[in-house]
């Protein structure tokens, strides 16, 4: 992900947090973008903070693998979709939804991250959430100047001032 176009992706995906009514989608399909959105709550659900959704992740992992990754990251990524959709994972409860997700981990995890669905929809989720507003300040602890700024320190004699 330091890839050089990740500023442009964060600062588009930023700017489009806004305008949700007229996204579309830059590099999936309608379709896999809604399935793209079960599966980021599938892997960051809602508990104390909001699920993956709610930071518009799916929207962050269009934008960023169609900047940042390579031609085979995103043909597995689109592959793997297409699997899951042809196995009707849309059609299935969330209880199903899970152990279809699960059984494509454990298939996933011998594979180079290049060719593994799982490795680099996860990779992709987690960052675009906590690069997120809401991952940054609901679901990290978040201070905004850490430490909290204290601008006139009295000295003792012969003391070094603060670096930072």
């Amino acid at each position: 992900m330091t890839h050089a176009a990740f500023p442009q992706v964060l600062t588009a995906f930023l700017a489009g947090c806004g305008a949700k009514q007229s996204r579309s989608p830059v590099f999936f399909t309608a379709n896999e973008m809604r399935l793209l959105g079960v599966l980021v709550d599938l892997i960051l659900p809602a508990t104390d903070s909001p699920a993956a959704s709610a930071a518009d992740t799916q929207w962050f992992i269009d934008l960023a693998l169609n900047a940042c990754g390579t031609a085979a990251q995103k043909a597995s990524l689109r592959a793997g979709l297409n699997d899951l959709d042809a196995a009707g994972f849309g059609n299935l409860d969330a209880t199903g939804q899970t152990k279809l997700l699960q059984q494509r981990v454990t298939a996933d995890m011998a594979l180079p991250y290049d060719q593994s669905f799982f490795k680099i929809l996860k990779d992709y989720t987690l960052t675009g959430y906590f690069y997120s507003e809401i991952g940054a300040t609901q679901a990290l602890a978040y201070e905004s100047v850490p430490g909290g700024y204290q601008g006139d320190l009295p000295l003792a004699a012969n003391q070094k001032a603060w670096a930072l």
